[in-house]
């Protein structure tokens, strides 16, 4: 469960820019937010919505959290000579000089006193291309914190300062003494059989996907589908819930066409190799619909719409996330879904039926999202670009209400009211007009 999410001097962000689930003062639509359970935990938000134009920096607010988790995740295993890959902001001499920070806070099950319980934790790390400045993790388990480790580059005597807490344990001086300057302290840790590390960095790799692709093709899908027949109930009737008309879902290995193999290779070779290029070949998703004299038509998914094979393919993260909690983030989660749908989906995150208090944060262009039954203001970001250059991210809340809460968000929006709306000018050609004038008369 994602509190907060920070970043500093990445790509088109310069200032420190927070994204936040906390949900702010007021009581409206209480099925959009949730009790965490975690001791000094305030309330949080199921969903987000960021607006903005385009190059307004809204996608690198979400790219910033997936570089985050990938330089965590390749952090041990990165080669001596090989940069840490990060960007910095390059509208400023400072600032490319400067090192970029990430910060998250989530809630997670944590042991306490041999029971596990909702637990605040917050991890961050600072680095440039070529090392880490900084790097701490802290939990909150009586609502208090108990830094376990904090590691800090001096640039004086050119090594770490480190502090620990006693609540921190396992071996700690021989995880320290394999961290290089350029590796993050938590990856190795765990690598070397941190027990007590592992289940906060199996949270940050596993509970937090981010879908930055249109498409993300069909396996994880089949596979749900496949391991609970249930489970491919659930994705059907996600489907027709979704206006798509399907009456059922099956999966068949498509026939392969007479393998060819060299003259000269050995006649048990081809059997072997054909073989299991046939175990091995995958099944194919076939929609099952209804004809006009009530017979059966199947059809492979690949030939149904765009939306459709979209709706299949997102569906196994979606229940994913309704079920077992974790959070969800889709950049331009409207690209080739009927606005309609999106708004189902965003309902069905803000109901009942996400009994894992599961979050979805995504970008979107769609503006029908911002009418005022389907999220509160705090729900609502926008993002735009400064004179520097720079991406600004704020809330909606940030606005005083007009109207007592009854303006049309929609409207004030595509009205410019709140900002993050590109500013179009008059299209000059120069002196082109001239030139085509001039091709015309001859």
């Amino acid at each position: 469960m994602l509190v907060e999410f920070s970043v500093e001097n990445f790509k088109s962000i310069k200032e420190v820019q927070v994204l936040s689930m906390v949900k702010a003062i007021g009581n409206k639509m209480p099925d959009n937010y949730f009790d965490s359970r975690a001791l000094s935990v305030p309330e949080l938000l199921k969903t987000a919505v960021i607006y903005g134009a385009n190059a307004s920096g809204k996608s690198n607010i979400l790219k910033a959290m997936f570089q985050m988790k990938s330089i965590l995740k390749n952090s041990f295993n990165k080669e001596l000579d090989e940069n840490i890959p990060i960007t910095p902001f390059l509208f400023s001499p400072l600032s490319k000089l400067e090192p970029t920070t990430f910060n998250i806070s989530f809630v997670m099950n944590l042991p306490d006193e041999e029971e596990y319980k909702p637990t605040l934790v917050e991890y961050g790390f600072s680095a440039d291309r070529k090392q880490v400045y900084e790097e701490w993790l802290s939990v909150y388990p009586k609502g208090r914190e108990q830094g376990w480790f904090h590691r800090l580059y001096d640039n004086e005597s050119k090594e770490y300062t480190w502090s620990e807490s006693s609540f921190f344990k396992g071996q700690k001086n021989t995880w320290k003494n394999n961290t290089r300057s350029d590796q993050l302290f938590l990856s190795t840790a765990v690598h070397l059989n941190s027990k007590q590390l592992k289940p906060i960095y199996d949270v940050l790799m596993d509970n937090i996907i981010i879908i930055s692709e249109d498409r993300i093709g069909d396996k994880l899908t089949k596979e749900f589908c496949k391991n609970d027949e249930r489970d491919k109930k659930l994705i059907l009737s996600l489907m027709q819930s979704s206006d798509i008309d399907v009456d059922d879902i099956v999966f068949e290995k498509t026939k392969i066409n007479s393998i060819k193999f060299p003259k000269d290779m050995p006649l048990e070779i081809q059997k072997e190799l054909s073989k299991r290029i046939h175990e091995e070949h995958v099944d194919e998703v076939f929609f099952i619909h209804t004809d006009e004299e009530g017979n059966d038509v199947k059809i492979i998914l690949h030939d149904e719409s765009d939306g459709t094979q979209k709706m299949f393919e997102f569906s196994s993260l979606i229940f994913s996330s309704l079920r077992n909690g974790g959070l969800l983030i889709i950049d331009e989660f409207n690209k080739s879904l009927h606005p309609d749908l999106v708004r189902f989906l965003v309902k069905l995150f803000n109901s009942e039926q996400n009994s894992g208090n599961g979050q979805l944060i995504f970008t979107t262009h769609e503006t029908s999202i911002l009418r005022r039954d389907l999220l509160r203001r705090d729900q609502i970001w926008f993002c735009e670009k400064g004179k520097e250059k720079s991406t600004n991210l704020f809330s909606l809340s940030k606005f005083t209400s007009r109207d007592d809460g009854r303006e049309d968000i929609e409207e004030y929006y595509l009205h410019g009211r709140y900002g993050a709306k590109p500013i179009i000018s008059d299209l000059i050609f120069h002196d082109s007009k001239q030139k085509i004038l001039e091709e015309v008369d001859k």
